[in-house]
């Protein structure tokens, strides 16, 4: 993979991962009780590991989840995916002085980087349909 592969793909990953924290948000706000738009403004400003925990509290609370344990630990994954992506993955191989170490290092993220956004994508995916059903499910579109 080049360079410029490498950050088409991390800005591909990323555009997952900010849909998937901002779908999960408004799932959250149609479970809620009360104004979707007071739940939204209530969540705005979590972080995604406190989006995460709202959410699984209030999808059990009528007994019916939406999302399964396995999901919940998938958004976790991402949740640590996303994280390591946004402030880590170039901290890890750029400041290695030795052109072939940064190379090999380059490479090995580089191959992480395909698994995570493949990982990404489909749970982007999954999030989107749930969130869709709900606000159709609330009438809200």
């Amino acid at each position: 993979m080049t360079r410029d592969e490498f950050k088409i793909m991390h800005s591909e990953m990323l555009h997952h991962v900010q849909c998937i924290e901002h779908d999960l948000r408004i799932i959250y706000a149609t479970l809620q009780s009360g104004n979707f738009d007071e739940n939204i403004n209530y969540i705005e400003n979590a972080s995604m590991g406190q989006i995460i925990a709202e959410l699984k509290r209030a999808d059990e609370i009528d007994g019916y989840p939406d999302l399964s344990d396995s999901d919940y630990r998938t958004i976790d994954n991402i949740r640590e995916i996303r994280n390591y992506w946004c402030h880590q993955c170039y901290l890890d191989y750029v400041y290695i002085a030795d052109e072939k170490e940064r190379t090999e290092r380059f490479n090995k993220i580089a191959e992480r980087l395909k698994g995570d956004s493949a990982r990404a994508h489909d749970l982007h995916v999954r999030i989107q349909k749930i969130r869709l059903n709900k606000l159709k499910e609330y009438h809200l579109i």
